[in-house]
């Protein structure tokens, strides 16, 4: 929850780049109503989602206790990954480098 509540700080930088930020937890056993609990204790406007079974966020972070987050183009291409693990994730900064990048900027 930390990094949501950092990159929440950071959101009006991620609306200049033209970013959608989307959480997918795939350990929220609580399912849609841990994601709300979790909405509002962070008070993030950033869409989360639920992935219990691991069926689409596995080919992701196919290791346990990975945390990986992926830049993705408009055009769905892959254009950066910043592996993370529980204790550090990506920050604010590494995620607008690699949105600015795409951006041209």
């Amino acid at each position: 929850m930390a990094q949501l509540v950092q990159l929440q700080k950071q959101s009006e930088e991620f609306q200049k780049l033209n970013a959608e930020l989307i959480f997918v937890f795939r350990e929220e056993r609580q399912g849609v109503e841990g994601l709300k609990m979790i909405k509002d204790r962070s008070k993030t406007s950033y869409t989360l989602a639920v992935d219990l079974n691991r069926k689409s966020s596995i080919a992701y972070s196919p290791k346990r206790m990975t945390f990986f987050n992926y830049v993705i183009a408009g055009d769905g291409t892959v254009r950066g990954i910043i592996p993370g693990n529980l204790k550090t994730r990506a920050t604010a900064e590494q995620l607008t480098k690699h949105l600015k990048e795409i951006a041209g900027k």
